[in-house]
């Protein structure tokens, strides 16, 4: 009778198809059933239990089952007939390893780290002082997140921040979760206002950048948007921590911090003709399935 595993996920309705996907609602970057290794290994291994997931989703027309991280437990092995390709954005992620001067000066690249610092002075000589720490208060959240919105407007394709309702979801849950740390908004400030932002979740000692956001306009010579990265970093070394989660997204400056890079994968088990289309589409065709993102808009 104890609770071992927790699958969250929702059907979708588009087109007439119906589809069974995790509920991550388009703000999560990896998705998993929740439990350890091993339950999801004895519960592979169980024939009758699998049978029984298997006819759970049998009304759907297609499973799919996004953004599976390589290195987590193989979901595929859950899904009997399971179909999966490779996702267009890896995850990657920073490790200083326990000596922070090694690798500013040998992994980071000593050039890098030079070139940062002295950006750092420079700015400070330019505009005033330069600060970069976590938000305090919900005041500070709510200017930071107005702040963030500006920036980013325009620069984003479909950026989830131009709907006020995930612009709300996410500031709202900044403030909620300052106290517990669960999430921290990270802020650098010149001469006391905001220059870039860096919002993500906290847990088990390490930070998953989210959302960041830094003025181009204005202080782009300065390169506030990386500077943050390698501020927190730094930051959160001298606290105890190694490393920082870069999240998604095959961005150019991610190579300047020599990440490490993980594999996504999406799953698929057509149910009906329509959802092996779908799948079809999803794993062979990117142009065609850009198309059907427009009119199927569950398919992500």
């Amino acid at each position: 009778g104890a609770l071992i595993c927790v699958i969250p996920l929702i059907l979708q309705r588009s087109m007439g198809i119906t589809m069974l996907q995790f509920a991550d609602f388009g703000v999560c970057d990896y998705n998993a059933p929740v439990a350890d290794r091993h339950t999801l290994g004895m519960m592979a291994a169980d024939e009758d239990l699998l049978a029984r997931l298997d006819d759970l989703m049998r009304p759907c027309g297609l499973v799919l089952l996004r953004k599976i991280r390589d290195d987590s437990f193989d979901i595929g092995r859950l899904l009997t007939r399971s179909t999966s390709s490779v996702a267009e954005n890896a995850a990657y992620l920073c490790e200083t390893g326990d000596d922070l001067g090694a690798w500013r000066v040998n992994i980071l690249s000593k050039k890098f780290s030079k070139e940062l610092d002295r950006l750092q002075r420079q700015a400070e000589r330019d505009f005033g002082s330069y600060e970069h720490r976590a938000a305090t208060s919900e005041s500070e959240i709510r200017t930071a997140f107005d702040f963030m919105q500006r920036c980013r407007k325009g620069r984003f394709a479909e950026d989830l921040l131009d709907n006020p309702l995930y612009f709300e979801f996410y500031r709202d849950y900044a403030i909620a979760a300052l106290e517990s740390g669960e999430a921290v908004t990270y802020v650098s400030y010149i001469a006391g206002k905001p220059v870039a932002v860096l919002f993500g979740v906290a847990g088990d000692g390490e930070f998953h950048a989210l959302l960041p956001g830094s003025d181009m306009e204005n202080f782009g010579k300065s390169k506030p948007g990386i500077q943050i990265f390698y501020q927190i970093i730094q930051q959160r070394f001298a606290e105890g921590y190694r490393s920082l989660d870069l999240a998604l997204g095959n961005s150019g400056y991610k190579n300047d911090f020599k990440v490490e890079e993980t594999q996504l994968r999406h799953f698929t088990l057509s149910r009906s003709p329509a959802g092996l289309a779908i799948a079809l589409v999803y794993h062979h065709a990117k142009p065609v399935k850009n198309f059907l993102k427009k009119y199927v808009p569950n398919v992500r």
